[in-house]
C-alpha cells in the first residue's frame, strides 16, 4: 500500500488527536469502581485491611490477580498464599492500593479494531516486562521498594493507550507505523502526566513518566524511582537496537552510578537483568 497519500490527511489527524488530548476536549477515563473506592477508603487514615478486603472481594478477577502476584517470585515466601486476607496481609495497605491501580488500568482501554488491540497487547507486554525489570532491579537499592518500582514500570508510558484508541476513529492511520510511532515519542510524556495528575498519583511516579527517556538526568542524592526506571529502558532498547536511533552507552548514565547495578554486558545490557531467573514469572504475573 502506498502510505504517501496519506501524509496530508495523517498530519491532520495528528493535529486533532494533540488538540483534543492536550486542550481536554477527549475525557480522560476515571478508574474502575473497586480501585476508586480503595483510594477513598484509604483517604481515611483509620482505615484498615478489613475494609479493603471487603471492596476488593467484589471483584473476582482482581482478587484472582492480587493472589497470583502474592505468590509470584517478587514476594512469595516459605508458603504459599491461599486467600485474600493472607495476601493484603502480606501486601500492607499502600503495596495493595499500588497493585489494584496497576489491575485496574487494563479495564480502561477496549477498543474494536484488532489492529488497535494487537498494539495495545503489544504495549501491555512490553509494560509488563519493563515493571519486572525495575522490580528486580530496585532490590539493588536500599531503601526503594520493589512494589513502588513495579508501579512505576507498569504507568511510565501510561499516555499511549489513550492515544491509541483515540485512533479507533481514524482507521486509516493503523497501517501507517511511522505515524503512530511518530504520534507516540511526541505525545506520550505529556498525556501520561495528564493522566497521572488526573487519578491523583504522587510527584515521584510522575517524575518517572517525565524523565523515562531523559538519559543524562542527574540529581541531588541516592537513587531513585525515575533512575531505576531510566537503566530498565535503555536496557530494553539495547535487547532490540534500532539503526536509526542513537543510545548512550549504559554505564555512562548518571543512573547507573549512582544504582550500580553491575557489570554490562558486551552487547550493552545490564547482566543484573540478563540473568535474573524470576524476571518471566514475575512478568507472566502482570498479565492477568
Amino acid at each position: 500500500m502506498n502510505q504517501d497519500k496519506f501524509l496530508p490527511a495523517s498530519f491532520g489527524i495528528y493535529a486533532k488527536v494533540a488538540r483534543d488530548i492536550l486542550a481536554g476536549e477527549a475525557s480522560l477515563p476515571n478508574l474502575p469502581d473497586a480501585a476508586l473506592r480503595i483510594r477513598r477508603v484509604m483517604q481515611d487514615p483509620d482505615c484498615d485491611l478489613v475494609q479493603i478486603e471487603r471492596i476488593i472481594q467484589t471483584d473476582p478477577g482482581l482478587s484472582s490477580y492480587l493472589l497470583q502476584i502474592a505468590n509470584s517470585p517478587l514476594y512469595r515466601g516459605w508458603r504459599r498464599i491461599k486467600d485474600l486476607k493472607q495476601a493484603l496481609t502480606l501486601f500492607g495497605l499502600e503495596t495493595t492500593r499500588s497493585l489494584c491501580l496497576s489491575h485496574a488500568l487494563r479495564a480502561l482501554f477496549r477498543p474494536r479494531d484488532q489492529r488497535l488491540k494487537s498494539l495495545l497487547l503489544a504495549y501491555w507486554k512490553r509494560s509488563a516486562r519493563r515493571a519486572a525489570c525495575c522490580a528486580v532491579l530496585s532490590q539493588a537499592v536500599r531503601g526503594l521498594s520493589p512494589d513502588r518500582a513495579l508501579l512505576a514500570g507498569l504507568l511510565q508510558e501510561i499516555g499511549l493507550p489513550l492515544l491509541y484508541v483515540r485512533l479507533d476513529a481514524y482507521p486509516e492511520t493503523l497501517d501507517q507505523p511511522a505515524f503512530i510511532r511518530g504520534l507516540a515519542e511526541t505525545l506520550c510524556t505529556r498525556i501520561s502526566l495528564m493522566l497521572l495528575e488526573h487519578w491523583g498519583l504522587d510527584e515521584e511516579l510522575c517524575e518517572v513518566a517525565r524523565t523515562r527517556n531523559q538519559w543524562q538526568r542527574d540529581h541531588p542524592g541516592g537513587a531513585d524511582l525515575a533512575d531505576i526506571a531510566l537503566l530498565v529502558n535503555l536496557h530494553e532498547l539495547m535487547l532490540n537496537p534500532d539503526p536509526e536511533r542513537t543510545l548512550p552507552a549504559i554505564n555512562q548514565l548518571p543512573a547507573y552510578a549512582k544504582v550500580a547495578p553491575g557489570p554490562v554486558s558486551p552487547r550493552g545490557t545490564l547482566m543484573l537483568l540478563d540473568q535474573a531467573l524470576d524476571l518471566t514469572a514475575i512478568e507472566t504475573s502482570l498479565n492477568p
